[in-house]
């Protein structure tokens, strides 16, 4: 505990030195609050965490570390973006570990269901709420959503004989993907972290190396890859369904839409998507492809991944 205040009073120290920061586009990995901004709001919530005696019981990530200089977007040989150092999870979170934040999210108080829809609520875990904006949707009348919410609790469901625990989470906003992340001490990569693991080295054109087909990544090319067949859409897979790549990752092409940290700086309230998924067509899944959407859209097409 002596260590915890220790370090909480030299974070104290620099962000009274540094006031408030705002940038623009990727907002930093310490904006925990969400308004791309680091300042004493961060502060109290990040000292919040550390002074917990106990923290949420972690989601079984299977972790990749990796040191990558960053994306040289003019081929200069130079990075011109933010290097990743880290570790990045290795696969989309799945069903089961946002079915499992969900659970242990409404028992603290973290979040609300009303008519289907999961609502971001002011609980008692330390990480950083987004209160009444949409974190998910749950609706029973159809099979966009994988996890259904029965009145109590939340479950993944099966479809066709499957279950569906190990398929990427989608329906999810910006919102949802962040507090999953602030429940259990992760972050969002930025777009740009996000693509210097992709692109591997700077040779690999898609997620899944310099060229793709329906053998290396779920995505449409002149019909749905599917590869389970199933009767209704999503047609997504699990995440540990194809070849790892790259720095031994999973479905950086395709499958789900991955949700990053970065503002689009066009419209300055959309975060940028990156991957492509399981309804893209090849050029969605180019590790250069950005697309946007509004931080409380959820889809049945989008996701995300996580880092720390």
């Amino acid at each position: 505990m002596r260590s915890r205040l220790v370090s909480v009073l030299v974070v104290f120290v620099i962000v009274l030195s540094v006031g408030d920061v705002e940038v623009s586009g990727a907002c930093p990995s310490a904006d925990i609050s969400g308004d791309c901004r680091v300042d004493l709001e961060d502060f109290a919530i990040m000292a919040s965490q550390w002074l917990m005696e106990g923290t949420p019981e972690d989601p079984a990530m299977v972790w990749v570390s990796i040191n990558d200089p960053g994306v040289d977007e003019d081929g200069d040989g130079t990075p011109d973006h933010e290097a990743f150092n880290g570790e990045m999870s290795k696969y989309e979170t799945t069903n089961a570990q946002y079915c499992a934040f969900l659970n242990a999210a409404f028992a603290s108080g973290d979040i609300t269901v009303s008519s289907d829809r999961v609502y971001g609520a002011n609980g008692s875990n330390g990480g950083a709420d987004f209160v009444g904006q949409v974190y998910f949707d749950t609706p029973n009348y159809t099979t966009y959503s994988q996890i259904t919410w029965n009145g109590t609790s939340f479950s993944v469901r099966s479809r066709d004989g499957y279950d569906m625990s190990n398929h990427p989470v989608v329906e999810v906003s910006w919102y949802g993907a962040t507090a999953f992340c602030n429940y259990y001490g992760y972050r969002l990569p930025t777009e740009w972290e996000w693509q210097a693991v992709a692109d591997y080295n700077g040779t690999f054109t898609y997620g899944c190396g310099t060229t793709i087909n329906q053998s290396k990544a779920n995505y449409y090319d002149n019909s749905y890859a599917n590869p389970l067949g199933l009767s209704s859409w999503p047609y997504t897979s699990p995440v540990n369904h194809y070849s790892s790549y790259g720095y031994g990752m999973n479905d950086m092409a395709g499958n789900a839409w991955e949700w990053t940290s970065t503002v689009d700086s066009s419209y300055r309230v959309y975060r940028v998507l990156r991957g492509g998924g399981w309804r893209s067509l090849d050029y969605g899944c180019a590790v250069s492809y950005r697309n946007y959407s509004h931080p409380p859209n959820t889809y049945y097409y989008i996701g995300f991944r996580v880092c720390r």
